[in-house]
């Protein structure tokens, strides 16, 4: 009584064809806060990789605009052409920044997801305008979970800003007897050290969000015993699960085929189509048994393994074509007893060390 009211209770880990058809259904552990930290940590790279060099560039070209904005004349290719210089000052200075965290945010999402990619997911579902399961999506563990992340991002990041902001009002004073180089380079400290104080809270952050996220989808895809059941009925319907098992038996069988055919007395063929190996033990007082039989490719295999075992062959076509037929792990009918005495009589002769004989 205790296993059927528990049936329904989803306490069992996902069995491996639950989680490929999550997969397939877009349901995967991707964490947003472990791909902001990548595009973070690469961002902040190619600042301080490119920052100097762009930092000057960007502030002698403010300084040759301001020198020259009275001589702009107040015709609209004038502006046009003044504005496009201040646009550019910009763009070589943010364009490699941006372009960093744009393509390490697509690189490492696809990493993430496997390369997964659903048409499917671009058409819109009427099932998600739905009023109760948007509310229920609202107030789901996931989303509390997330609220919660962005408030304690808020609360660090505003401090760090905080603080940033403070020493900035504290060495302001000092700041208008810089000149704009020292000032740049300022500036870019400033900016150096918060970010990596950020990157390093998002770190922690990343690795939290990224054993929740896994955590919450295994949570998600668990299993009861009756959802096990089902899906071993509906699987052993499945033509690609039967195709599988079908393989996996037909491997073992040839190797417990190829174990038996090393063990065997004889092995019957047809030199170029059957192989039949038979084992004969006096000891049991039986007939000779078939222990394994193949054709074409198979044959070919099991006429190797006896020659690698030392096991005699021997050709018989007629002989092979008959026992071909016969079950494995079988003895032979008695039909067969007289043609196959002969021949294991033959490898026993075979076997039979000649005696020395004197002069």
């Amino acid at each position: 009584m205790a296993d059927e009211g528990g049936s329904g209770e989803k306490s069992q880990a996902p069995t491996a064809h639950r989680l490929r058809k999550a997969r397939e259904e877009g349901n995967i552990a991707q964490s947003r806060e472990f791909v902001l930290l990548i595009s973070l940590g690469a961002f902040i790279l190619v600042f301080m990789a490119t920052a100097g060099n762009s930092a000057k560039d960007f502030t002698a070209a403010v300084q040759r605009i301001i020198i020259h904005f009275g001589e702009v004349s107040d015709d609209s290719s004038s502006i046009y052409n003044f504005g496009w210089q201040i646009a550019k000052c910009g763009l070589n200075l943010g364009l490699p920044l941006m372009a960093a965290g744009a393509s390490t945010t697509l690189v490492f999402g696809l990493l993430q997801t496997g390369f997964l990619f659903r048409p499917e997911a671009l058409t819109p579902d009427l099932k998600r305008l739905s009023p109760m399961k948007g509310i229920k999506r609202t107030f789901s563990v996931n989303n509390l979970v997330e609220l919660l992340k962005g408030l304690v991002k808020i609360a660090i990041f505003g401090c760090i800003l905080y603080g940033v902001a403070l020493e900035t009002i504290r060495i302001s004073p000092e700041s208008e007897r810089w000149s704009s180089l020292h000032l740049a380079s300022e500036l870019e400290h400033w900016f150096i050290y918060s970010t990596l104080l950020v990157l390093g809270i998002q770190c922690i952050i990343a690795l939290a969000d990224d054993l929740w996220t896994r955590y919450h989808r295994m949570s998600k895809l668990k299993m009861s015993f009756q959802d096990i059941k089902d899906e071993v009925k509906q699987t052993d319907g499945d033509p690609y699960v039967k195709s599988r098992m079908r393989q996996i038996r037909t491997r073992r069988s040839r190797r417990r085929m190829m174990k038996a055919v090393k063990e065997s007395t004889v092995v019957v063929v047809n030199p170029t189509h059957y192989a039949v190996a038979l084992l004969y033990s006096k000891t049991s007082g039986g007939a000779p048994q078939i222990v394994a039989k193949g054709m074409d490719d198979l044959a070919a295999r099991i006429r190797e393994t006896a020659g690698e075992a030392k096991v005699p062959v021997v050709s018989n076509p007629p002989l092979a074509r008959s026992l071909y037929k016969l079950p494995l792990d079988t003895e032979i009918p008695e039909e067969f007893w007289k043609p196959v005495a002969a021949i294991i009589a033959y490898v026993v002769k075979l076997k039979t060390p000649k005696r020395m004989h004197k002069p």
